[in-house]
C-alpha cells in the first residue's frame, strides 16, 4: 500500500510540472479583449442616433425618490460594453492571482 501511495506522490509531481499557464493569464489577451470592446464602443457611439431618449419614469419608494428624467439611448451599450470590460479586467486579476498561487 505505501509503494502505491509513493508511486501516487511521484506522477503527482510530474502532473504539476506539466501544468501550463491559465490562457486568462495572458495579459495579450486581455488588452486584444479591451481593444476589440474600446471599437465596438466607438462603432455604437457613431451609429446610433444622439438626440434619441429612453424615458425612465419616477420611482418613489417610502422616502427614497428616483425621479424621472431622459435617459440618452446612445450611452446604453457604452455602460453594458464598460461592464464587459470591468469583467475582463478582474477575471484577467484574478487568473494571474490563481496561477501565482499554484506556483
Amino acid at each position: 500500500m505505501r509503494a502505491g501511495s509513493e508511486a501516487l506522490d511521484g506522477n503527482m509531481a510530474e502532473v504539476e510540472a506539466d501544468i501550463l499557464p491559465l490562457p486568462a493569464t495572458s495579459r495579450r489577451r486581455m488588452w486584444t479583449a479591451l481593444a476589440i470592446l474600446a471599437v465596438l464602443g466607438v462603432l455604437a457611439w457613431f451609429t446610433l442616433d444622439g438626440t434619441a431618449t429612453l424615458p425612465v419614469r419616477d420611482y418613489r419608494f417610502g422616502s427614497l425618490d428616483f425621479g424621472g428624467f431622459a435617459m440618452k439611448v446612445r450611452w446604453i451599450p457604452e455602460l453594458i460594453l464598460g461592464l464587459f470590460a470591468f469583467r475582463v479586467v478582474t477575471a484577467n486579476m484574478r487568473a494571474r492571482l490563481e496561477d501565482q498561487d499554484r506556483k
